[in-house]
């Protein structure tokens, strides 16, 4: 049997082997079993339809990310994509490429020759960081809706992960007396603007 001053000796041994098994514990559980070190990114998209100039919508493209893991992650290569369609464009669904979602043929990296838009100041986000991110563009005062996907990697270890949102939105109705916006009706018809 132990004396009193030999368990006290050699308790501090036990205190510190405890604490590092429930270190490694904590540790795995954390980082292995709910995986807090890879990437726990939520993309949020909004679209600002700021004014009309010279039959185009000025466009305000806000992008908006959130790390909601444990670690810093850095990310890059972000681009955007933008669609729309015209009023008198087809709703039809897209090939097996697309996974079968909505065709649309109309984007603006066509002004472009097909180069890639992206946004700038792209780098890492902290442990539970909100950023946002924004890209101003415009498209036709005439067009009915617009698609924006976004879409950056993260590099974690040897491997690239792709992470990509994306989301349609209505391009609001001609304002009133406005000589740059497109003459509509209530049903989405336009008139010549003769007849306003």
């Amino acid at each position: 049997m132990m004396s009193r001053s030999e368990i006290i000796k050699v308790l501090p041994a036990y205190i510190q082997a405890f604490a590092i098994i429930a270190g490694g514990v904590w540790a795995y559980w954390k980082f292995i079993h709910q995986r807090q070190k890879d990437p726990a990114t939520d993309i949020d998209i909004d679209v600002r339809f700021v004014g009309v100039q010279d039959h185009k919508w000025i466009i305000e493209v806000t992008s908006t990310l959130e790390n909601k893991s444990l670690v810093q992650h850095r990310y890059e290569d972000f681009q955007l994509s933008i669609r729309y369609f015209l009023q008198e464009d087809a709703i039809e669904d897209g090939d097996k490429k697309i996974l079968y979602q909505l065709k649309c043929l109309r984007s603006i990296n066509d002004r472009i020759n097909g180069e890639k838009r992206s946004f700038g100041n792209v780098d890492y986000l902290n442990p539970r960081q909100v950023f946002k991110h924004r890209y101003i563009t415009f498209v036709p005062a005439e067009a009915s809706l617009v698609w924006v996907q976004c879409r950056f990697f993260f590099r974690i270890r040897t491997r690239k992960q792709k992470i990509n949102s994306q989301r349609i939105f209505r391009v609001p109705l001609p304002e009133q007396g406005n000589p740059d916006l497109p003459k509509v009706d209530n049903t989405g018809n336009k008139y010549p603007s003769s007849t306003f």
